[in-house]
C-alpha cells in the first residue's frame, strides 16, 4: 500500500545549514575563540617587544629615568665597542657547543632507553628527571663538586692533571665547564623529542629489513633516522635559540666570568642596563639579539625544512 509523505517533515539531510551559532556567524564565533591568545600573546610578547625596540632609540639613565630620544646612537655606540663582539663570539660559540653537546648525548640517550624493555620506563624517568631539576639546584651542586678544598669532581681533575686551580676560575676552562654543566640538565630534552619520534616508527620496518639481511647500522641509516630528521631538526633550532637567550645557568655559575671569559650577549645586555645603568643601550643590545636569531632561524629553516617527511 502506499503511504502519503506530503504532510511528513523533509528529512535532516536535506535541512541546508543556515550557518549561524547562536544568532552569530560561524567566522564571528571563530574570532572570539582565539581573541583570548591573541590578548595573552599581545600582552606577553609584543607589547614587551615594542617596549624594548621603543626604548633602544632612547637615553634613558637607569637611576634617573628621563627619555630622550637619540634615534640610532645606542646601536652605533654598541657596534662600536670591543665588548660587543667579542660577547657575541663567546655566544655563538656556548650556543654551538651545548647545542652540539645535547644533540649527541641526547640522541644517544634516547636510542638506549628505545631498546630497552623491561626498565624503559624506570630509565626514562630518571633520565627526564635533570630536565626538571631547577636550575639554581643544578649551579650549586656543581659548585660544589668543584670546590678546590671539597669538590670530588676538582678532586678527580686536578689528579688527572686537567687542571689545578678552581675550574670556573679558569679564563680557558669557564667556557667549556659552563658548557657541560647546562648540557648535563637540558640534554633531557633532546631525549625526550628524539624517542617519541623513535616510538612512533612501526616495528614492522625493523622486521622486514632483519628478514632481508640487514645490520643495525643499515637499520639505523635507513630506517631510524629518516624517520626522526625532522624531529632532530626542530629539536637543534629549538636548543640553539634557548641557548643563545641562555642567562641564568652562566650567571649563577659566573656572572659572566673570570673577566669576561663566560660573558655572552645577554649577560652583556644585563651588565649594560643594570650595572652601567644604561637602559636605552641594554635595550639594543637586546633588539639586535633577536635580529641575529631571526635571521639565523630564517636562514636555518630554508637550509633544513623539518616539515619534510621522509617516507621509509
Amino acid at each position: 500500500m502506499a503511504t502519503d509523505t506530503a504532510g511528513d517533515p523533509p528529512p535532516h539531510d536535506s535541512v541546508s545549514s543556515p550557518g549561524w551559532l547562536g544568532g552569530l556567524p560561524e567566522s564571528v564565533w571563530g574570532w572570539l575563540s582565539i581573541t583570548p591568545v591573541l590578548l595573552l600573546y599581545t600582552i606577553v610578547a609584543l607589547c614587551p617587544i615594542t617596549f624594548a625596540v621603543v626604548a633602544s632609540f632612547h637615553d634613558v639613565h637607569l637611576l634617573n629615568p628621563q627619555w630622550s630620544f637619540v634615534g640610532l646612537s645606542n646601536y652605533v655606540e654598541v657596534f662600536q665597542i670591543d665588548r660587543f663582539w667579542g660577547s657575541m663570539w663567546r655566544g655563538v660559540l656556548f650556543m654551538v657547543g651545548s647545542t652540539l653537546v645535547q644533540f649527541v648525548v641526547g640522541v644517544w640517550m634516547a636510542l638506549v632507553i628505545d631498546k630497552l624493555s623491561r626498565t624503559s620506563r624506570l630509565v626514562s624517568t630518571l633520565v627526564f628527571t635533570s630536565y626538571l631539576v631547577p636550575t639554581i639546584v643544578v649551579t650549586v651542586v656543581f659548585e660544589f663538586m668543584l670546590d678546590p678544598y671539597d669538590g670530588v669532581v676538582h678532586a678527580a681533575g686536578s689528579s688527572l692533571g686537567l687542571w689545578n686551580d678552581f675550574l670556573l676560575g679558569n679564563t680557558e676552562l669557564a667556557m667549556a665547564a659552563v658548557v657541560v654543566i647546562s648540557s648535563w640538565k637540558f640534554a633531557a630534552f633532546v631525549s625526550l623529542f628524539t624517542l617519541a619520534q623513535l616510538r612512533s616508527i612501526p616495528d614492522r620496518f625493523y622486521e622486514a629489513a632483519r628478514v632481508c639481511g640487514a645490520t643495525r647500522w643499515e637499520q639505523f641509516r635507513d630506517i631510524t633516522f629518516p624517520r626522526i630528521r625532522g624531529a632532530l631538526a626542530v629539536v637543534v633550532f629549538l636548543r640553539a635559540i634557548f641557548m643563545f637567550n641562555k642567562y641564568d645557568v652562566i650567571w649563577q655559575l659566573t656572572e659572566g666570568g673570570p673577566g669576561s671569559a663566560t660573558t655572552t650577549m645577554p649577560i652583556l645586555a644585563f651588565k649594560e642596563t643594570f650595572q652601567m645603568n644604561a637602559y636605552g643601550r641594554g635595550n639594543a643590545i637586546a633588539v639586535i639579539m633577536f635580529l641575529v636569531l631571526f635571521a639565523g632561524g630564517v636562514l636555518y629553516l630554508r637550509a633544513i625544512n623539518p616539515s619534510q617527511e621522509v617516507q621509509t
